[in-house]
C-alpha cells in the first residue's frame, strides 16, 4: 500500500519484538516480498535473492551476479554470490549475531496467504542457529494500514454502496411493476453503471443472485449464465469499488431483498440469524478494542460462526466471515477466519475488514456484509451507510 519506507519497516521490526526481516524470492514466489520491496511482479526473477532488514542499521541484500540489479533501488549494502558456497558464506555472515527472523512463513500452513518461503530454504536458515517467525503480523502492519486519506476517501465510498443497493431494488421494482421483464444480469448493468457515474471502478463481476444463486457465496452472472428475476425471487446483491486514486482503498457490502410487498418467515428467520451472527462479530471487536484487549482474525470468525452453528445452521456457513479490505479488495492484512484457515494475526489500529457471515442454504442465501474501520485510537466503527436489519420487501 505504499512505497518502500526503511524507517517505517524498522519501526515495525523493533515493535514485533524481533532482530530483522529476511525477504526471499525466487523466480516470483513471494509475492508479498516483491508487493514490500516494489519489485514488478513481471520482473525477469531467475535466480534466488535475500533482502535483510536489521532492526537497526543497514539492509543487506544478496543476489546473484546474473541478476545483481533487481535490487538496485533500494538501500543497503550488496553481497553477491554466484557458487553455493558463496550464497551460504553471505547468509552466514549477514545473520551472525541474529537470534530472531521474521520470514514470510506460517506455522503449520495456518495462513496460506503468508506462507511463500519453501521448507528448504526455512531449513538453511534455521541451520545458521537462527529462529524463524512468522511475518504475517510485519505484513499487516507494513500492508494493511490506511493512512487518513484513504479513509476519508472511502467514507462517501462506502455510503455510496448504500445508496447504489437500494437504487439496485427500486430498479426491479419499478421493472416488476411496469410488467417489464429484468434479470440478474442487467441488475448487474445498472449497479456498474450507478458506480462509474460517480466515477468509482469495481472489479466485475458484481454479485446479484436470484434464489439457489443467492447460495453461492461467488455467484456473479454473466452474459451466459443469468436468471430473470420475477415475482417471488430472493435476490441477494453484493457489491464494492473505491476511487481511481492510484492509493485508494476498497468498500463491499452485501444486501439481500424478496420481489413482494412482504417477505415470508423463511426468509427473515435466516437473515435474523445472519444479521445476529453479524453483530456479535461486531460488538466483540468493538469491546475487545474498548477494554484494550488484543483479538485476532480467528476469534472474529468463532464469536460468528458459533451464532449461526447454535441455530443449526453451521453446516451452512462454509465460508470464511470476513477478509482484509486495503488497495486489494482481499488485502494483506487479518481475515476473520477459523475456517478455511486459522488466522491468528492481530487486528490493528487503521486497518479495516469485512464482517459478512452467512448461510447458504440449496434454495437460497444469506449474507449480510458490513466493513469495518478501526480508527488509529482504537474506536472501532461500521463504514458507509445504514446497516441492513431487514430483508428488504421489494415491492413494498
Amino acid at each position: 500500500m505504499g512505497k518502500f519506507d526503511l524507517n517505517k519497516i524498522q519501526e515495525i521490526i523493533a515493535k514485533m519484538n524481533i532482530d530483522a526481516w529476511l525477504l526471499y524470492d525466487f523466480r516470483g514466489s513471494n509475492d508479498v516480498a516483491l508487493d514490500i520491496l516494489d519489485i514488478p511482479r513481471e520482473s525477469h526473477l531467475t535466480r534466488r535473492f535475500y533482502y535483510f532488514i536489521p532492526k537497526v542499521g543497514n539492509p543487506v541484500k544478496i543476489v546473484n551476479f546474473i541478476e545483481a540489479y533487481h535490487l538496485n533501488h533500494l538501500p543497503g549494502i550488496k553481497l553477491k554470490y554466484s557458487s553455493h558456497d558463496s550464497l551460504l558464506n553471505h547468509l552466514k555472515a549477514t545473520l551472525k549475531d541474529i537470534n530472531r527472523v521474521a520470514m514470510e512463513y506460517s506455522p503449520f500452513n495456518s495462513i496460506p496467504y503468508v506462507s511463500k518461503v519453501d521448507a528448504g530454504t526455512l531449513e538453511q536458515i534455521k541451520s545458521f542457529g537462527v529462529e524463524i517467525v512468522t511475518s504475517g503480523d510485519l505484513i499487516s502492519l507494513f500492508g494493511s494500514v490506511w493512512n487518513e486519506e484513504q479513509y476519508l476517501d472511502n467514507i462517501p465510498v462506502a455510503t455510496a454502496l448504500t445508496d447504489i443497493a437500494g437504487g439496485a431494488f427500486n430498479f426491479i421494482k419499478n421493472k416488476i411493476l411496469a410488467n417489464e421483464s429484468t434479470s440478474e444480469l442487467e441488475v448487474q448493468q445498472y449497479i456498474n453503471d450507478e458506480i462509474d457515474k460517480r466515477n468509482y471502478i469495481t472489479e466485475p463481476p458484481i454479485i446479484v443472485g436470484v434464489n439457489e444463486n443467492s447460495g453461492n457465496p461467488h455467484y456473479g452472472p454473466s452474459e451466459e449464465n443469468y436468471r430473470e428475476i420475477k415475482n417471488g425471487d430472493f435476490v441477494l446483491i453484493d457489491l464494492w469499488a473505491k476511487t481511481k486514486k492510484h492509493n485508494a482503498v476498497w468498500a463491499d457490502i452485501t444486501w439481500t431483498g424478496y420481489v413482494s410487498k412482504t417477505v415470508p418467515y423463511k426468509y427473515i428467520k435466516i437473515f435474523n440469524i445472519v444479521a445476529k451472527a453479524r453483530d456479535t462479530a461486531f460488538n466483540l471487536v468493538a469491546s475487545c478494542f474498548k477494554e484494550g484487549k488484543e483479538i485476532r482474525g480467528f476469534e472474529v470468525d468463532d464469536a460468528a460462526r458459533n451464532v449461526i452453528s447454535n441455530a443449526g445452521y453451521g453446516e451452512y456457513f462454509f465460508h470464511r466471515t470476513g477478509h482484509s479490505i486495503t488497495t486489494d479488495l482481499h488485502g494483506s492484512g487479518a481475515h476473520m477466519d477459523n475456517y478455511e484457515t486459522k488466522d491468528e494475526r492481530l487486528l490493528l489500529p487503521s486497518t479495516s475488514f469485512s464482517i459478512e457471515p452467512g448461510i447458504y442454504l440449496p434454495e437460497f442465501g444469506v449474507r449480510s456484509e458490513i466493513d469495518v474501520f478501526i480508527k488509529p485510537d482504537g474506536t472501532v466503527i461500521q463504514t458507509g451507510g445504514e446497516r441492513q436489519k431487514e430483508v428488504v420487501a421489494i415491492l413494498k
